[in-house]
């Protein structure tokens, strides 16, 4: 900004000057330094304009769907129920449904409650005449079950939870959040410099906002049940916890 500044108060103070001189003692090549300066000017402005209004956004971030008010399972979804949001590219969730693609709901119902602010995803959609799946809830993978945990996991993943060593596998949940110790989501911290770059996929996972303390999947009681079952009473950290690639 100091150089934008130097550069608007040069060409404005020459202008001047000349003006207050008169057109006598301008020569050609001092008019040209001053239409060069203005132009330049102008130019640094209207890149600096657009940059804040529109290149900020178009580089870094991702339009999205987000729920307007809170929808239960069952209920029908309609566009009046949404809005559009911008979000960095690192925290689209899984699914993520873009403004261009609304035709993906069209005759769906939530499969799931879905809270209000919440990312619209294709992986929360049923057709309207599905047969309900068994309920389901949030549920918390404690820290201290934790042996190990996937750095790179992150919100709408996939988890992939088995015994320490890896030799029996518990079960494969969608993560409905990833916490730090503080209890905020994990995110990826510079996610959005990768834009540039045009790299994608785990890349963009490089640098987590804070280590992952505890996460929370959606399945059914007797699901986590049967995770309790088996952490209980076990020496040390029992669950590996491994982010699962897509298909």
């Amino acid at each position: 900004m100091d150089d934008i500044d130097n550069m608007l108060y040069y060409g404005i103070i020459s202008t001047l000057w000349y003006m207050a001189k008169g057109d006598a003692m301008i020569t050609k090549t001092d008019k040209l330094k001053t239409m060069l300066g203005i132009i330049l000017v102008l130019i640094a402005v209207t890149a600096l304009l657009f940059w804040e209004a529109e290149g900020r956004e178009m580089l870094l971030m991702e339009n999205v769907l987000v729920i307007e008010n809170d929808i239960k399972a069952g209920e029908k979804l309609h566009p009046e129920l949404l809005r559009t949001v911008s979000v960095p590219a690192g925290s689209l969730v899984d699914g993520a449904i873009a403004p261009g693609d609304i035709h993906l709901f069209e005759g769906k119902e939530a499969a799931v409650d879905i809270v209000r602010g919440a990312q619209l995803s294709s992986r929360y959609l049923r057709d309207a005449d599905e047969k309900p799946k068994p309920e389901t809830s949030f549920f918390l993978i404690r820290n201290e079950w934790i042996y190990m945990c996937t750095s790179s996991l992150r919100r709408g993943d996939d988890v992939k939870i088995t015994s320490a060593d890896g030799k029996t596998v518990i079960g494969i949940y969608p993560v409905s959040f990833v916490k730090d110790g503080d209890g905020r989501e994990v995110t990826d911290s510079t996610s959005g410099m990768y834009s540039f770059t045009g790299s994608g996929g785990d890349t963009e996972r490089v640098n987590s906002s804070a280590p992952i303390h505890h996460i929370e999947i959606r399945c059914e009681l007797n699901e986590y049940r049967r995770i309790i079952e088996y952490c209980a009473g076990k020496a040390g950290a029992p669950l590996m916890l491994v982010r699962k690639e897509a298909a």
